[in-house]
């Protein structure tokens, strides 16, 4: 394991680039950052309200789930986690950052009637679409059941997709295309659903809870955050407060454990001229870390 930094507040939704920097979002500094491959960091732009996942969408510019803001229990000094809808929130939102000189758009703020409430994570297709999830919000004693959304870029449609879901975070897209994967927070669940077009997906019968296919789910106090995969297909979850990363192929007997050092394992991509570097963030402590990792990961749409 390699720190790049160990700067930051509560970092998330890394992206990685050619020259060997990482965008990250900072939560808590309510900020987009650039870190170089020597540990400078930069401010790209000041995001207000709780920037979470990021993606760079078909025109350069960086898509960025909002949550809205939340409110924060700091374990020990300068060490936070999650806690509830904070007092002076007032929604969720996509905003999209020209890294060129910092500005924020915000694309939406709702579907129809409907308020976003936390978007969390973001993937984007090869149509110039993006798939993102709403995790809601948790207040004392009531939360939000969290949705699936498909969006255009341009900002001219949005759709929900999937609903009902608990504590939906992370999101993926297997290599072809064709199998949507969503993580579950707190049930410590992967689905798989079948992608049959633009926000479109087959959904299965009752009993499956929300018309997903069980992709994984490894019981005991297991809770995913991000997701991302290997050019092989393989699954990789970050798995929080379990201290690792978790990969999965489908077998539901069976995973293998990544260990890494930190509370709260939260986001990973892959970068590096060849595909084998995960970027890792490390949310508890504050850091950014680098693996050289045992297979490519599979680039994503727009990365390049």
């Amino acid at each position: 394991m390699r720190i790049i930094t160990d700067k930051l507040t509560f970092p998330e939704g890394p992206i990685a680039f050619s020259d060997g920097s990482v965008m990250v979002v900072d939560i808590i500094e309510q900020t987009l950052v650039r870190v170089s491959r020597d540990g400078d960091i930069a401010v790209v732009a000041k995001v207000p309200g709780g920037p979470n996942g990021a993606a760079v969408g078909p025109d350069g510019k960086i898509f960025i789930c909002n949550n809205g803001g939340m409110d924060w229990v700091e374990e020990q000094k300068g060490r936070f986690r999650p806690a509830l809808q904070s007092s002076g929130y007032t929604g969720g939102s996509i905003d999209v950052v020209n890294p060129a000189n910092g500005s924020v758009r915000r694309l939406y703020d709702r579907c129809s009637d409907n308020q976003l409430r936390g978007p969390n994570d973001l993937v984007f297709d090869g149509d110039g679409g993006f798939w993102f999830t709403d995790m809601g919000k948790r207040r004392p004693r009531e939360m939000d059941l969290g949705v699936v959304y498909w969006a255009a870029s341009d900002g001219s449609e949005i759709k929900e997709v999937i609903s009902g879901l608990i504590t939906p975070n992370g999101i993926a897209l297997s290599p072809d295309g064709k199998t949507l994967y969503v993580a579950e927070t707190i049930p410590g669940r992967i689905w798989a659903y079948p992608v049959i077009g633009p926000g479109e997906v087959r959904k299965q019968p009752w009993p499956s809870p929300a018309g997903g296919i069980l992709f994984a789910g490894p019981g005991g106090r297991t809770r995913f955050d991000g997701l991302a995969v290997a050019e092989s297909g393989a699954v990789y979850a970050a798995a929080l407060d379990m201290c690792a990363i978790l990969e999965f192929t489908g077998d539901l007997k069976s995973h293998v454990v990544h260990p890494i050092p930190d509370l709260m394992v939260t986001n990973l991509c892959f970068g590096g001229s060849d595909m084998h570097t995960c970027y890792v963030t490390l949310s508890h402590e504050g850091r950014l870390a680098a693996f050289d990792w045992h297979e490519a990961g599979l680039e994503l749409n727009y990365q390049s």
